[in-house]
């Protein structure tokens, strides 16, 4: 059995929905079988044509090999002992007798595998190591035969970095051409001892394909496992034996062992043709084509490129989203970008972060092309929900357009100090606001406004879940809210930038909230968007730069003095640069080795952050995360910006876009969800 190496990562498999009901289900699983004896004497089935194997449906036939190593046919090419020379087998490789797992020469390798994070029978989770899309097909052939009556009793190992056993497992004197398909992730081996690797003879003139196997496994089990387009050790090897009947002098079999040889198309197919799943969602691969490729409850890998279709509006050319990254696998981020250019292996900007296994909701303006359409970037294996607040056109195209205009944050809400009410005009003097409560929220506009940018925080919920705005008109409570606009964790203090479409009404503007949790929430009023007859400004995408990183080096814009990675201090101000002619600035920011629960980050106008203590935030720092938000500053006459740091930590600031006398009109639409990975096809 073998256990993964110490550098993996984390995929859940919630793909193995088909048995995993009756592999947990408390009452008996009723099966009844043609034939449940050894297959002793295996005939191999037809090849699967081009066509079946493309598909994804290889039910009945044999996954048709394809030349080559693993790696000519689209899995990474992995290092190789004494490749680079200094003697065999080189600087950070060490054998343990049966394989080189764990090596520091294997760290970056063995980083690009995933391990099961969920039980499937007798499968602990952490016990299957292979590649992302190879791992759901073994996972849901281990599934699919436990849940059918056959017994795991042993082995179940995928990952092993060796050479074949039929060589010399520490590839010594071999080429990379002798590795395992084990040392790929592309193989598993179960019930070891029942099922042993062994060459029989032919005696007497007899063929030995006529020499019964030794193995525990019924025919069915092998057909389970062709579907899932695994190959059976068990038919043998140098060609194996394509029936009893056949004549050869020996014969390898390897009946423990399963392996898969197609592409890594093939495996998606597979996969998605199996679960019933259309590929629905366009990736962009690492050769720039489009490619459709299904998720739903498989989770996208790291460095997925999705391909976002906004629906926009003709001549639209920046559209302002809510992103959610949720099930996460790790810390990382994500960034909205070109789907057409090629984009570094790292980026030098983010919107937003994401938190192993929590909901993290970002806002942005990403720029579209001219299909409506903007590429979401991940850097570690996450799903992506994308809701859609509204467009910017160029006023040729949106006459009717409205503007944008900034204020000095105000707070208009905060339930913990104030009274709040509902749209009824019910009011309670102070929270937290109970679960399943619409409350009312001032815009802070002296215009009939469209709609109300402010920053939406969430203290202390006693639940998981999310919050929606909206107009106070349309909102309607419930469970099921078409879009959302924060994501937050029992006993969080979490952040979002939030747009929110307003309604006039006799006490001003407003915009409403609902959340299914009771929670305290604060509201600080950043802007409005309002009909140009109004006056306001206009919206410029920028390529996202930038502009301070306290992490590095850095020089403050006003005291020019340079400071290297030194965490700011409580109270520090940053001095930063805004484009020329900005009078509004949208920037994300982000938090990072923040040292106290509570401390928090507030962005303004230089003239406006002073010393002391500030009503408004934009960002609630997590001790051990990077938190990351959106803002939209105003500028000072001067063109500086500041930003107030309450508490010890690291700030990354990232330019996104200005606001100036000319630019995009706004055009506001019912937010809508125009993607979810999560769904199936």
């Amino acid at each position: 059995m073998q256990r993964g190496p110490r550098h993996v990562r984390v995929l859940g498999l919630t793909a193995i929905v088909l048995l995993a009901s009756a592999l947990t289900s408390t009452g008996p699983v009723e099966v009844v079988f043609a034939a449940d004896v050894p297959w002793v004497l295996p005939t191999v089935p037809p090849r699967c044509s081009s066509q079946q194997s493309n598909s994804g449906d290889v039910e009945g036939c044999l996954l048709s090999s394809n030349p080559g190593e693993p790696d000519e046919r689209g899995w990474p090419r992995p290092p190789f002992p004494g490749e680079n020379g200094g003697g065999f087998p080189g600087t950070g490789w060490h054998f343990s007798g049966s394989q080189y797992n764990g090596s520091p020469a294997l760290a970056a390798w063995e980083a690009g595998f995933v391990t099961n994070q969920t039980q499937v029978g007798s499968i602990r989770p952490g016990q299957i190591t292979s590649q992302p899309d190879a791992l759901p097909l073994f996972m849901n052939f281990f599934a699919e035969i436990q849940a059918r009556g056959y017994v795991l009793r042993s082995g179940s190992g995928a990952y092993s970095f060796r050479c074949t056993a039929s060589t010399r497992k520490d590839c010594r004197g071999l080429t990379r051409s002798s590795l395992s398909n084990h040392a790929f992730g592309l193989a598993a081996d179960i019930n070891v001892s029942a099922n042993p690797m062994q060459t029989n003879y032919g005696m007497n003139g007899a063929s030995a394909c006529q020499t019964p196997i030794r193995t525990d496994m019924p025919q069915w089990v092998i057909q389970v496992a062709e579907k899932w387009g695994l190959y059976w050790g068990g038919y043998g090897w140098s060609g194996g034996c394509s029936s009893p009947d056949q004549f050869k002098t020996s014969a390898s079999r390897d009946p423990m062992h399963f392996e898969f040889n197609g592409t890594v198309d093939q495996a998606r197919a597979i996969l998605c043709h199996n679960l019933g799943y259309t590929a629905k969602f366009e990736v962009v691969a690492d050769d720039g084509d489009i490619e459709d490729r299904c998720f739903g409850p498989i989770v996208p890998p790291a460095g997925t490129r999705m391909v976002i279709h906004t629906d926009a509006p003709n001549g639209a050319t920046a559209a302002l989203v809510n992103l959610t990254s949720t099930s996460a696998r790790g810390f990382g981020y994500f960034t909205a970008e070109s789907c057409t250019t090629d984009p570094p292996e790292v980026r030098g900007w983010s919107n937003g972060n994401m938190r192993p296994f929590r909901d993290v909701a970002g806002t942005a303006i990403v720029p579209l092309d001219s299909q409506g359409r903007f590429c979401l970037y991940n850097s570690v294996a996450t799903h992506s929900i994308v809701d859609v607040l509204g467009f910017f056109a160029p006023s040729s195209s949106a006459p009717n357009g409205s503007l944008y205009t900034p204020i000095t944050p105000v707070r208009t809400n905060d339930s913990r100090q104030r009274p709040f009410c509902t749209p009824e005009g019910v009011c309670t003097a102070v929270g937290p606001i109970p679960g399943n409560t619409e409350i009312a929220n001032v815009s802070a506009s002296p215009v009939d406004a469209v709609a109300t940018v402010a920053n939406l925080t969430i203290v202390l919920p006693s639940t998981a879940g999310f919050l929606t705005a909206d107009d106070c008109a349309v909102l309607q409570p419930g469970d099921h809210q078409p879009h959302s606009n924060i994501n937050f964790a029992a006993g969080d203090i979490v952040a979002n930038l939030t747009l929110s479409p307003s309604e006039t009404t006799d006490n001003g503007e407003q915009f409403c909230t609902y959340s299914q949790s009771s929670t305290q929430e604060l509201i600080d009023v950043q802007g409005y968007f309002a009909p140009a007859a109004q006056g306001g400004l206009g919206y410029n995408s920028l390529t996202p730069s930038r502009l301070a990183d306290t992490r590095g080096c850095w020089t403050d814009q006003v005291t020019l003095v340079e400071r290297c990675g030194q965490l700011n201090a409580a109270g520090d101000i940053m001095h930063l640069k805004a484009p020329t002619g900005a009078k509004a600035v949208v920037i994300t920011l982000t938090t990072d080795n923040a040292v106290l629960t509570g401390s928090f980050v507030s962005a303004a106008p230089c003239s406006v952050i002073t010393t002391g203590v500030h009503e408004f935030s934009n960002v609630n720092p997590v001790v051990g995360s990077a938190i990351a938000n959106a803002a939209i500053v105003p500028v000072d006459p001067d063109g500086t910006f500041c930003v107030y740091i309450s508490h010890p930590m690291h700030v990354m600031v990232d330019l996104m876009g200005t606001f100036n006398n000319s630019g995009l009109r706004f055009l506001a639409t019912t937010p809508v969800r125009v993607h979810d990975s999560r769904t199936p096809g």
